[in-house]
């Protein structure tokens, strides 16, 4: 599979599977947050974590794809997503603020998308999570989680893989920590960077967990 960031929690996964290639794409925002989304992307698969302009700019995704925006378990052309619901610690009119997290089974890989997760993973959660191989992980605090809250879900989690998101980024108007503060909370930081990441299961690291830092 191939995994790119266009920035904030948006990633665009493609995938190829017994019916073709298969594009999702999780959290497109609105050109509104300061970042200016691509015109012209197409996915048959579009997940959507929170209703906020951070990640629900649907309309702009093209080829008319199956959007997910709730729990649940779902299949589309071999990508298997499962969305866990996980309010945040932050509320809103006293009510925690939706967040769904989501499970995804592509490639014999397991991959976890935490959304805009403020907080650390309850046990029932994490019994969601268990065997991930790559963990798409909010690191920029202010509304998701600090970098060292991160550092700890991921200890929590223990993936093969993480890739940081909603951190802060050139033309951002939200204010958020940088990949570097998260490292620094990590102490050891064994990373890499890249404009895009290619992935097979044999790619995964068999010891050490390894951050991968996708660049737009």
């Amino acid at each position: 599979m191939n995994i790119s960031w266009h920035g904030l929690s948006c990633f665009e996964i493609t995938s190829k599977g017994l019916n073709g290639e298969a594009t999702l794409v999780i959290d497109p925002y609105q050109n509104s947050t300061g970042l200016r989304f691509p015109r012209t992307l197409e996915a048959q698969v579009v997940a959507v974590t929170h209703d906020a302009e951070h990640a629900n700019n649907t309309q702009s995704i093209l080829g008319n794809p199956f959007v997910i925006q709730h729990a649940g378990e779902y299949e589309v052309k071999g990508i298997f997503l499962y969305g866990i619901s996980a309010p945040r610690a932050q509320e809103s009119k006293g009510e925690p603020k939706a967040n769904v997290m989501y499970r995804l089974e592509i490639e014999g890989i397991s991959l976890a998308h935490l959304g805009s997760l403020d907080r650390e993973l309850t046990d029932e959660e994490l019994e969601h999570l268990q065997h991930i191989d790559v963990l798409m992980l909010p690191v920029g605090g202010g509304r998701v989680m600090t970098p060292k809250v991160a550092a700890a879900v991921m200890a929590q989690v223990e993936p093969r893989l993480v890739i940081p998101m909603t951190h802060a980024i050139t033309n951002m108007k939200e204010k958020l920590a940088s990949v570097d503060d998260f490292c620094k909370e990590m102490g050891l930081c064994q990373r890499e960077e890249t404009t895009k990441l290619k992935l097979t299961r044999k790619d995964l690291p068999e010891e050490e967990t390894k951050i991968v830092v996708l660049t737009r």
